[in-house]
């Protein structure tokens, strides 16, 4: 009889005292690190530095230009964006001759903007895309420059927007023009792995634009659109700025991405 009273007692002292070392105790595992932080690599977080990486590479016979007095362009069928803290643009000429067949331009999915004015984010594209690029149709003169518009993440938390001194009627985009002369894909490891866990999302295409004006409003309310976006966002800055992307996180993330497959 003593026995089986003893029994309750010890199995419960058991499993509490397992529960208290179990390393993979789901509030524990869900602080778990899966992926380390990037903060104090070059160009990302605090850094000052250029990002990691390989220089863009284009066709041959294709240069990109700045377009200093562009305006920009809200036509959606110009915006190649499956982040969208802030668009940049991109303006590309093709020097071939006159008839011969446009050239396609491929941005690789890890594409950073590297800004020109340092106190503005550095940008990271999340998504590969084919710009189509036509020679100019007529002999003499100037040549056609195809503009168009990249969204892109931010990877510098405590550096400005860089819509921030738009004026006139660009104040209501997150366009940041003319600031972005040089592209690098990266090579961090870290956003590497993020990336792949972002791919094959079509369902993130950016198909509206948001206003930061608008945002900066007590009463704003986020469109449900923008949500998504704006979690992926926060968890780049936990790799580019934080301490890294969490387990939990990262299976919140992959949980809310499963509609946009």
């Amino acid at each position: 009889m003593i026995k089986n009273l003893l029994y309750p007692a010890a199995l419960f002292l058991l499993l509490t005292s397992c529960e208290k070392d179990d390393p993979f105790a789901p509030e524990q595992h869900d602080q778990k690190i899966v992926i380390s932080p990037s903060n104090g690599n070059p160009g990302l977080g605090d850094s000052q530095e250029e990002p990691l990486g390989a220089a863009l590479t284009l066709p041959q016979g294709i240069r990109i230009v700045e377009r200093k007095y562009h305006p920009f362009d809200p036509d959606l069928r110009k915006l190649y964006a499956h982040a969208n803290f802030f668009y940049v643009d991109i303006n590309f000429v093709n020097d071939r001759m006159p008839g011969t067949p446009p050239v396609t331009v491929e941005l690789p999915a890890g594409l950073i903007g590297v800004s020109r004015i340092h106190d503005k984010q550095n940008g990271l594209s999340i998504e590969k895309y084919l710009i189509t690029v036509p020679p100019t149709e007529r002999y003499g003169g100037g040549r056609d420059t195809t503009t168009v518009y990249i969204g892109m993440a931010c990877v510098n938390k405590n550096r400005s927007m860089p819509w921030y001194d738009n004026i006139g009627p660009e104040q209501v985009f997150p366009i940041s023009r003319n600031n972005y002369p040089k592209f690098i894909v990266t090579s961090d490891p870290s956003l590497l792995k993020l990336l792949d866990l972002l791919k094959g999302h079509p369902g993130l295409k950016v198909n509206a634009h948001w206003d930061p004006v608008a945002a900066h409003e007590e009463d704003y309310v986020v469109p449900q659109w923008m949500k998504i976006h704006n979690q992926i966002q926060d968890v780049i800055w936990d790799i580019t700025d934080g301490f890294g992307l969490t387990l939990g996180k990262m299976t919140e993330l992959m949980q809310n991405l499963k509609p946009y497959r």
